[in-house]
């Protein structure tokens, strides 16, 4: 499972050798005899991942994450049908920008770069408004912020009318607890590049009793990603035959390692990664308490710029990424999610700790941090 210490990107993410091995499985009819254990498999793999109950189902798209921004807005959304977006950053402007794309009246409640949303906040908004879904960012990757959907959820449970809770947990699930059976969750959507541990191009998709009760039979504007017959169990359109064979193999090795260490591994990962940002001066970005356990952004130090922290790394074999809107100038971005081990996250640390005048402090502020963990 472990990979040279050179990918810490929010994604694409380490591949585990075991998945590169299936991926060159030989290629056979995808509705023969010999992929079909394979589609079997997976989907009964995804509903433990997602605590997708019998009432619920699950999907596999050949999409981007991205696509499954617009598939859940083609399936649970009409045009004319209002709904609020709730954005934090760059992902969450992305979902609201795919579903005015698609024709529906969005409103917006909008957080500062860095924090998280306020359940208080959202609530209020609801009871402004009558909306048919509310689109929320799990895990916003552009700014290492982890916002409190499962409370918001809790919140929205029990009422009849609680709008659809469509939630995008692409660098979230499932490296950070978010479950189906989770009370007023009504759809999850993630895809194959970030903690699922294979190459991007699958997108994943879970949906409780209410959403599949609404999911739209006759929608205008939609042909490829209607979900319908994807929540049967269907191909209507030929599938990523390799990426599924590594979506198998990868799942093999979530559900060994197991949840409660999955979840464990990535919040060490977090607590090094923000340790190193914080002797060696510079910044995490992502308000306390809200911090993701799978990506973590910092503020570069005053004189030294993104652009400069990162090729010094590619100089040493390291790629990292970059900030992105706002932050484009001014911060990094550490991925340590899917495969990394701490194993791995302290040597490629340790390549950036070439770049501060305190290397020895620093890694070993992050080794106590890993060993008291």
């Amino acid at each position: 499972m472990l990979f040279p210490p050179d990918l810490l990107l929010p994604g694409p993410t380490p591949i585990p050798e075991s998945v590169q091995r299936a991926m060159m499985t030989p290629m056979s009819d995808h509705r023969g005899s010999i992929f079909e254990p394979v589609r079997v498999r997976v989907l009964e793999k995804l509903q433990q991942i997602f605590h997708v109950g019998a009432d619920g189902a699950v999907a596999v798209l050949p999409s981007s994450g991205t696509g499954m921004l617009e598939a859940v807005c083609q399936n649970f959304l009409s045009p004319g049908d209002r709904a609020l977006a709730v954005t934090t950053g760059m992902f969450g402007q992305r979902y609201y920008e795919a579903a005015v794309s698609m024709g529906i009246t969005v409103d917006r409640l909008d957080l500062p770069w860095g924090r998280a949303f306020d359940v208080a906040q959202v609530l209020a908004k609801i009871t402004e408004n009558s909306y048919r879904a509310v689109l929320v960012t799990h895990n916003e990757t552009s700014t290492g912020v982890t916002n409190p959907v499962e409370r918001l959820a809790t919140a929205l449970s029990g009422a009849d009318d609680a709008p659809l809770l469509i939630v995008d947990s692409i660098s979230g699930v499932p490296s950070i607890p978010l479950f189906m059976d989770q009370p007023g969750i009504d759809v999850i959507i993630a895809a194959s590049q970030k903690g699922f541990m294979c190459p991007p191009g699958l997108g994943l998709i879970a949906a409780g009793p209410r959403a599949l009760k609404g999911l739209l039979k006759d929608r205008p504007g939609r042909y490829y990603f209607d979900l319908t017959p994807y929540f049967n169990g269907h191909f209507p359109y030929t599938p990523a035959v390799s990426l599924w064979y590594g979506l198998d193999a990868a799942l093999d090795l979530l559900l060994t390692e197991g949840e409660t260490a999955r979840f464990a591994r990535h919040h060490l990962l977090g607590a090094m990664a923000r340790r190193f940002g914080e002797v060696a001066g510079w910044t995490p970005l992502a308000q306390a308490g809200y911090e993701s356990a799978t990506i973590t952004s910092l503020k570069a130090p005053a004189g030294v710029t993104p652009q400069a922290i990162r090729q010094s790394a590619r100089d040493r074999g390291l790629q990292i990424a970059g900030g992105l809107g706002p932050w484009a100038e001014t911060a990094i971005r550490l991925g340590h999610v899917g495969a990394v081990t701490p194993q791995m996250l302290f040597a490629s640390l340790g390549i950036l700790a070439h770049q501060v005048s305190n290397p020895g402090e620093v890694l070993s502020e992050v080794f106590n941090v890993w060993h008291q963990f």
